[in-house]
């Protein structure tokens, strides 16, 4: 599981769960469920992970299921399920997720296209051996009710061209005191994982997640 951090890495306490998962990892692999029919993900909470019940939460993925596995806890693994309803994550047993076939050295080809998560969107084009980024985010959602932001909603842009480094691109706006957006990129398999510095638009605007092609 050898691989480079997409997000700032500090002391684990143990945390595995949507929203940040791409940013509280080491490394990513594309994994497949194996074992029982359903295996339910593991909370992060105090005494978690481990077999007992009270540690079972109400998600799980089925045999078969492709998942992203992050970063090695004893045993267990900390998994992120994508799905259309925003995906899952949590710890799970290392043994019930065996490795999956796919490109670590990706061509630039493999990149292109119109990555979605929720509302953001990232479209992604090549020109001249570099890769193009032209994305947008939004906070609370791209078209929020009038009783919940009657401004409308927070606003981020991605943009610049960079050239990948195997399955990872960094698109670096910072203009060198830290102050700018910064967007880490990696493709794993037929996903790709985004983590930013939440530099990159509006308060509480943010492109970390993980995208699939539409």
């Amino acid at each position: 599981m050898a691989g480079r951090a997409l997000g700032a890495a500090g002391p684990d306490d143990g945390t595995c769960r949507n929203g940040d998962f791409p940013k509280l990892q080491t490394h990513f692999e594309l994994r497949t469920a194996t074992g029982a029919r359903r295996i339910a993900f593991l909370a992060d909470t105090d005494g978690c992970p481990s077999e007992a019940r009270g540690c079972r939460t109400a998600s799980y993925v089925l045999a078969g299921d492709r998942l992203i596995a992050g970063r090695v806890r004893g045993a267990y693994v900390c998994a992120f399920f994508p799905n259309r309803s925003g995906g899952a994550a949590g710890w799970m047993r290392a043994d019930q997720l065996a490795a999956a076939a796919y490109d670590r050295s990706p061509p630039l080809n493999a990149w292109l296209g119109l990555w979605r998560d929720g509302d953001d969107r990232i479209r992604l084009s090549a020109h001249g051996g570099l890769l193009i980024a032209d994305g947008a985010a939004y906070w609370p959602s791209a078209d929020p009710s009038l009783s919940e932001r009657p401004g409308g909603p927070n606003v981020g842009a991605l943009s610049g061209s960079t050239r990948p480094t195997g399955p990872r691109a960094v698109f670096n706006d910072a203009q060198g005191q830290g102050e700018g957006c910064i967007a880490k990129l990696e493709l794993v398999g037929p996903y790709l994982v985004v983590a930013d510095n939440d530099q990159c638009g509006g308060m509480n605007v943010s492109f970390t997640g993980v995208y699939t092609r539409r």
